[in-house]
């Protein structure tokens, strides 16, 4: 009969983008025989009149839940994680509202890699092709999926051995605390894992055209608790783990560079979230996970941002000013979050650049912050350039060779990484 898996997805006044996965890929889901269940805390109808729609057009396969809105959405996986205990399923893929599969290949891999049974799938959906690993270590899998578990899509779990047979109790005590709240979920797939013997990870690698994030160029839905939620938070829960765990260090640098690094800081710095008071508030986690030394950090929350900005920015100020004294185009490499905020910093610091480049158009929107979004090949074809990539730190090495291969048939691309 095959592995059963459902697709739980939860949702919260976003019928929009519900519209899109469902227009897009329930029909897919269909054919391959997998469920999907919106969890919906909407403070309107709309996403539940969507659904209705499509289950009277014969969906089957497409189901809806109501969760209270006033629920944190690490409360809500929880609660989805514990009632897929009480389901005829095989596997469960929570994932956000705004990711979807487009091609019908990915989901026949998915099923067939579930078909080797294992407790636990580290999925990684910005490969290049598709390749399985099994993680043989605890810390391995600390280290490779610490930060990429923040990520909802990231894991698809077997009821019947990681699900089943969780002390939900104990688990939301330890881990849906204010200080690990936001992170609740990845404490639970680490605490879980060290608690079943011989447990079998897998490394599940899968083409990035195969998987689209629509919404990847907008602000996360805590930007306004980034301080905290990246240093106390994310923190706690790492260090918070049992004791099996002895590269819990090591993890904490996992996290995205980006969220601590100077830029970000000065940004909020400027929006008055970044002050004295915080820094000292959480000095103890900057010394532990920042990109950044410790008296950077410093002098950027006690000085006007008028001068952290000059102090802090002057040397990608003076590379994008020489760029353009030698008629070189300036490119900002992305089209995600990151690159929608150095396009910000530059306007700030009232510098310029052409266009935003990506190595495929597909997906992408067409134009970003005012700019053109176009194809790295053909952007550096028109000569000589400053790229400054502006992506997932996890992403800047294959950016920086991707650039390097076109270097030797386009046109020369000198690179600044913007971290």
């Amino acid at each position: 009969m095959g592995v059963k898996l459902c697709v739980c997805m939860p949702t919260c006044n976003r019928s929009v983008c519900i519209a899109r996965i469902l227009k897009e890929e329930l029909e897919l889901l269909s054919r391959t025989g997998i469920d999907i269940y919106i969890y919906d805390s909407s403070s309107d109808d709309s996403t539940k009149v969507l659904v209705s729609d499509y289950q009277s057009k014969g969906y089957q396969n497409l189901y809806y839940k109501y969760i209270d809105y006033t629920v944190h959405a690490n409360k809500k996986a929880y609660l989805i994680f514990k009632a897929a205990e009480s389901t005829g399923y095989d596997y469960i893929w929570m994932i956000h509202d705004h990711t979807y599969c487009n091609d019908e290949k990915g989901l026949h891999y998915i099923l067939q890699a579930l078909e080797k049974g294992c407790d636990f799938y580290l999925l990684n959906m910005q490969s290049k092709d598709f390749h399985m690993t099994e993680i043989k270590e605890l810390d391995e899998f600390l280290l490779l999926g610490a930060w990429p578990l923040n990520s909802f899509g990231a894991s698809i779990l077997k009821i019947d051995s990681f699900i089943r047979g969780t002390d939900w109790r104990e688990m939301s005590k330890k881990y849906l605390k204010k200080k690990t709240l936001n992170y609740a979920h990845v404490g639970f797939y680490f605490e879980r894992a060290a608690q079943i013997a011989d447990i079998k990870i897998c490394r599940l690698e899968l083409p990035r055209e195969y998987f689209l994030d629509f919404l990847r160029y907008e602000k996360t839905s805590w930007d306004r608790g980034t301080i905290r939620i990246c240093t106390e938070c994310w923190g706690s829960n790492i260090l918070g783990l049992p004791d099996i765990y002895k590269k819990k260090y090591e993890a904490l640098k996992t996290q995205d560079k980006w969220f601590l690094s100077k830029y970000k800081l000065i940004f909020y710095k400027k929006s008055g979230q970044f002050t004295v008071k915080s820094f000292m508030r959480y000095r103890k986690w900057f010394r532990l996970m920042s990109p950044e030394t410790y008296l950077q950090n410093f002098l950027i929350a006690i000085l006007p941002f008028r001068t952290s900005k000059y102090i802090f920015c002057h040397k990608l100020v003076k590379r994008i000013k020489k760029a353009r004294r030698e008629n070189q185009n300036i490119f900002i490499y992305g089209a995600g979050r990151h690159a929608v905020e150095c396009a910000d910093l530059l306007n700030n610091i009232g510098l310029d650049f052409d266009a935003f480049i990506v190595t495929s158009t597909e997906g992408n929107p067409e134009t970003l912050a005012g700019r053109p979004v176009v194809a790295a090949e053909a952007a550096l074809k028109k000569g000589a350039a400053l790229i400054i990539i502006a992506v997932l730190t996890s992403g800047v090495h294959e950016v920086e060779k991707y650039i390097g291969q076109l270097n030797g048939k386009s046109g020369p691309g000198d690179c600044i990484i913007f971290e």
